[in-house]
């Protein structure tokens, strides 16, 4: 295996990850060092990938969304471990959380040090105890998950008010322009199927986690249902959010929880629930298509 040998280990089909686990990325030139982590990640039943080089992690982290734990060496042979943390975190921004655990043959006051400035959740010594390494990776999953939720909250808690100022703003557009002719529900499920359209196309040039807005997706595909007379599912609309399924059932929690959204269980079939807008939201929604129905009108 050369330096740059990307070495993959996926966990038997019956070793499925814990729920709600990320995946780890190990990054250290030994490869026997390697293998060890391999077996103690197979043991744990954490899917995983291995590497030996910055730039192989640089290009596998990138690549791979399901990564959310890094165990990096100090030292690689093409750059230093703590530099590359900073690459990486430079080059995947607030797109999703990152926790790091610092491999070391021997631990030092000054790379303690430097483990705390780039928030490091563990710092472990060579050889490893499993114990350790488990625990290590209990306190970073612990991290990843604690940051998505601070995430996930900050985002929604001014969601109501960003809508109410795009309604506002489209209607400032509009104004000079306006009619005084009301959409129908046709023109306006027409308006939205472009709107989703349009962002659908847009998945095809651009990677859509680089947007990271699941409750602006949540929020046309019921506004969609609403103008149809469909009834949707918790499960359905988390699919049409295009996110992982525990990170669309955070969202429609915390959407529910703001009153964005409301949920019940189907009476027909109470093994599901069923997910709708708010009145108050549905009506900012169809203040929303009316005003971008009428701005797309004088194009």
């Amino acid at each position: 295996m050369t330096e740059q040998t990307v070495v993959t280990r996926f966990s038997a089909s019956e070793r499925r990850p814990p729920a709600k686990s990320p995946s780890v990325l190990v990054i250290d030139p030994d490869r026997d060092f390697l293998d060890q982590c391999a077996r103690f990640l197979d043991d744990l039943s954490y899917s995983y990938k291995c590497v030996t080089s910055a730039r192989e992690a640089l290009k596998t982290v990138i690549q791979d969304q399901a990564i959310e734990i890094l165990l990096v060496s100090e030292r690689l042979p093409d750059a230093d471990g703590l530099v590359l943390i900073d690459d990486v975190r430079a080059r995947i921004g607030f797109t999703r959380p990152l926790a790091i655990i610092i491999l070391a043959n021997r631990i030092s006051t000054e790379l303690a040090l430097k483990s705390m400035y780039v928030e490091a959740v563990d710092l472990l010594s060579k050889p490893l105890a499993f114990d350790a390494y488990s625990s290590a990776l209990r306190r970073a999953t612990q991290f990843v998950e604690t940051r998505r939720v601070i995430s996930d909250v900050a985002a929604i808690s001014s969601f109501g008010e960003r809508l109410e100022r795009l309604v506002a703003m489209l209607a400032a557009v509009s104004d000079d322009t306006a009619t005084g002719t009301v959409p129908g529900d046709k023109e306006l499920e027409a308006t939205l199927r472009v709107i989703i359209g349009a962002r659908s196309l847009r998945s095809r040039f651009f990677p859509s986690q680089i947007f990271g807005d699941p409750a602006w997706d949540i929020l046309l595909d019921l506004a969609r249902a609403k103008l149809e007379g469909q009834q949707v599912s918790v499960s359905s609309v988390c699919i049409a959010a295009a996110v992982p399924m525990s990170t669309a059932l955070r969202w429609v929690k915390q959407m529910i929880d703001a009153n964005l959204l409301r949920r019940w269980t189907d009476p027909k079939d109470r093994r599901r629930d069923l997910i709708a807008l708010t009145e108050p939201t549905a009506d900012r929604m169809r203040e929303y298509l009316t005003m971008a129905h009428k701005s797309f009108s004088t194009l």
